[in-house]
């Protein structure tokens, strides 16, 4: 047996399913198969069954997991200590909010993928709401998500990384372009644009919204930043955005609107289960941000936006 069968067998163990075990580890589904065929052969058990729709563990494999975890656990361990990182090779799956992965730290991912072209880095978007769930189902090792606090939580560890204000991003159509010291209730009578309903700074400035007594004129759930800001610049509607993000759109015709009342102050946080083992390179990958991170606040000690 070798780390390959070993990895596959855990993770099939974990997503109870071929198709999901295939795309988080890269390989066909017809390979798994013959990683799980071959452990079979050589320790002479069956060792995972289909039934109720899914893969699952038979008594001989349940036994064998704690092996096949500690089996791997000591592999990391020696790679970690005697191996450098350029030499791993495999995939990290992330999942993330489009501003961060897509804009805030698109800058953070192109490096680290120059630096170690032998890892492979999958990102996909969503809404930040969903991603703990993507991680608990094992369908991605990284989440890098907003929250409006850092997230304390028994079943994920959260790494926190910056806090940021969101930006009020309009046209200079808008007569709000121009005005000073705006607040929730200058907001009567406007038209939005949001990515989700349940994105967290969205769902606080609703919120807000609601006990200040503001109604919107109209609101858009569009799925996309990109969505969003055409149809800031089509319709003169006011979408939210976290200000790192701002920094990487085509600012021509868009105005930030001269905020003055209580802000809104999201975390960047990286989420992972707390009961995965992570490898080298996601550590690395970790630590990398952490470093962004700081670089990002100590170079802004004037505005002090972030924090």
């Amino acid at each position: 047996m070798d780390t390959k069968q070993l990895t596959t067998f855990v993770t099939l163990a974990e997503v109870q399913n071929y198709i999901k075990a295939a795309e988080r580890l890269n390989y066909a589904p017809s390979t798994l198969a013959k990683h799980i065929h071959s452990l079979e052969t050589e320790l002479g058990v069956k060792l995972v069954e289909y039934r109720e729709s899914k893969i699952l563990l038979t008594s001989e494999g349940r036994r064998f997991y704690g092996y096949a975890t500690k089996m791997l656990d000591a592999y990391w361990d020696a790679a970690e200590e005697f191996s450098s990182l350029g030499g791993v090779r495999g995939v990290i799956q992330i999942g993330g909010g489009e501003p961060i992965v897509g804009f805030s730290l698109a800058r953070l991912f192109l490096d680290f993928s120059t630096q170690y072209p032998e890892v492979s880095v999958n990102i996909q978007t969503t809404c930040c709401a969903r991603v703990p769930g993507w991680i608990r189902d094992r369908e991605v090792d990284l989440g890098y998500i907003h929250e409006m606090e850092p997230i304390k939580n028994d079943a994920y560890i959260s790494v926190p990384l910056y806090s940021e204000p969101i930006c009020f991003l309009t046209t200079h159509r808008n007569p709000l372009a121009n005005q000073k010291g705006i607040g929730y209730r200058d907001l009567k009578g406007q038209k939005f644009a949001f990515t989700y309903d349940n994105c967290c700074f969205t769902a606080a400035f609703r919120e807000r919204m609601r006990r200040e007594g503001v109604e919107p004129a109209s609101e858009l759930f569009l799925g996309s930043v990109s969505a969003v800001t055409r149809s800031v610049l089509q319709d003169d509607r006011i979408a939210l955005i976290p200000y790192s993000a701002v920094s990487h759109l085509r600012m021509e015709g868009f105005v930030c609107l001269d905020w003055r009342d209580e802000p809104l102050r999201p975390w960047v946080q990286i989420l992972y289960d707390r009961n995965r083992r992570l490898n080298p390179a996601e550590k690395e990958l970790i630590r990398q941000a952490q470093r962004f991170a700081q670089e990002l606040i100590a170079g802004d000690e004037e505005k002090e936006l972030y924090a």
